[in-house]
């Protein structure tokens, strides 16, 4: 009460010294919300250019649009508020250049304290380009305030930057059933940088595009609620080194997946069409081995392919599901035999219902003719422990770090090393690193063990 009273006293007594001083003076009217004396509270949206550093810590409070440039050096920690629901969308006409570096992460988390953080305390970082979406101006989901997009032509516009930085605790439901996720990309172009992006901890989908030829490399999806990597809308990129891990206690009620894609809601032929490119992926299920007790029964699959999607998969491993491949819709299926989907150089690892299934029209066999066509050069195997990836999961039986994966590095003799390759025409393009000769995200270098990763941040202080 002291401290109130007090608080109170000096902004009392500041708003005094503005009335009876002959000098202007600015004041700030959020002193008295302030926990640290190094906090900025943000609750307007920016214009102009803005510069954040890391002497200060940013508050995120309600929705905060970006329709000028906002430069984020490295190092910066950015938090956002739960009551407000602080979201922070970078607009069409904005841009965000966040930079962070291996040993100085940009840190997007809680404003929470340590050990009481959790999966949605705040919106999350929403970015918004001018390159093409199949749809005619949607809305982003889930804001208080209204943004679209839609309509763009420039495949190869630039949002900006977006390096070395982690998104921690968000994804929020602004609106019933209607989530914000951890990253959102919407018609974000090619020319925008994407790399060594985290996100832990998120109430939705890590990493959700809708639309955009946006590419992306080493992306980390860590215990999340629902979908580890979303695309929709006709999203064209290309993502390369990409880690997602589950917890098998946690999952949405609209079930979890490592892969989802649609070309859109209603599975049209609308354009253009969803088929982004993936390459080196290793996602963890929650089955460790198939007598794991206690998993959530809201689990899907590694891939769930549906709504006439073409996202193709390569030199990938999905170890740990219920399903591995679920191949929904004929068109789907049309798409996957005509060649625009495809799936070649990957693992399906410990499936603990089946390997392979169809829907939507599409037979069991049909998907497994599929992924087991001799020329694609797929694997399905037993469990984990014949992979040599067991120490890759997230082991809910115990507590603390404890429970953190050790390694994600495939032991020596897996059947995932050496088993990648590059020669399919879409993994042409230079984008893509081809000496990465291995199944899944990580040959003989653990790249989650630089200093950049947090797979503690309930615990971190920031």
């Amino acid at each position: 009460m002291k401290k109130v009273f007090l608080k109170f006293a000096i902004v009392l007594l500041s708003v005094f010294t503005v009335f009876t001083s002959c000098d202007e003076e600015v004041i700030d009217p959020d002193a008295a919300e302030k926990d640290a004396p190094n906090e900025v509270i943000v609750k307007a949206d920016i214009t102009g250019t803005r510069q954040w550093v890391k002497d200060s810590v940013y508050i995120i409070k309600g929705q905060i649009n970006v329709s000028g440039t906002l430069n984020i050096a490295a190092g910066t920690v950015i938090k956002g508020d739960k009551i407000t629901k602080g979201t922070l969308v970078v607009l069409p006409e904005g841009k965000i250049n966040a930079i962070g570096t291996a040993t100085s992460p940009i840190v997007f988390t809680s404003r929470l304290a340590p050990g009481l953080r959790s999966a949605g305390d705040w919106g999350g970082l929403i970015i918004v380009g001018k390159a093409p979406v199949n749809q005619s101006n949607p809305s982003i989901e889930g804001l208080s305030r209204e943004v679209t997009y839609g309509g763009g032509t420039d495949a190869a516009h630039s949002s900006g930057k977006l390096q070395y930085v982690r998104i921690e605790f968000s994804g929020i439901a602004l609106q019933p059933d209607k989530e914000t996720n951890g990253l959102t990309l919407c018609a974000v172009g090619s020319g925008t940088t994407i790399d060594h992006i985290q996100v832990s901890f998120c109430g939705d989908d890590s990493f959700e595009w809708f639309g955009g030829k946006v590419n992306a490399k080493y992306l980390i999806a860590y215990l999340g609620l629902d979908d580890e990597f979303d695309a929709d809308y006709g999203f064209q990129g290309k993502v390369q080194f990409a880690l997602g891990v589950r917890n098998p206690r946690i999952a949405d009620v609209s079930t979890s997946n490592g892969f989802e894609s649609d070309n859109d809601g209603s599975g049209t032929t609308a354009s253009p069409q969803t088929a982004p490119v993936f390459s080196n992926v290793t996602l963890i299920g929650p089955w460790r081995t198939s007598t794991d007790g206690n998993v959530n029964s809201m689990y899907g699959a590694g891939m769930h392919l549906r709504r006439n999607t073409s996202l193709s998969v390569f030199n990938s491993v999905f170890a740990g599901w219920n399903t591995g491949l679920l191949l929904d819709a004929t068109t789907t299926y049309g798409n996957a035999t005509a060649g625009n989907l495809a799936i070649q150089n990957c693992a399906l690892v410990a499936s603990k219902v089946k390997a392979i299934n169809g829907a939507g029209g599409v037979t069991e066999t049909q998907a497994a003719e599929f992924y087991n066509t001799a020329a694609f050069k797929n694997l399905i195997i037993a469990d984990n422990a014949t992979a040599k990836i067991s120490n890759s999961f997230y082991d809910a039986k115990k507590t603390g770090t404890a429970a953190i994966p050790t390694s994600f590095l495939p032991e020596t003799g897996s059947a995932l090393l050496g088993a990648g390759e590059f020669s399919h025409t879409k993994l042409a393009d230079s984008f893509f690193d081809k000496t990465a000769t291995y199944v899944g995200a990580f040959g003989a270098t653990d790249w989650t063990k630089e200093s950049w990763v947090n797979f503690d941040p309930q615990n971190t202080v920031y």
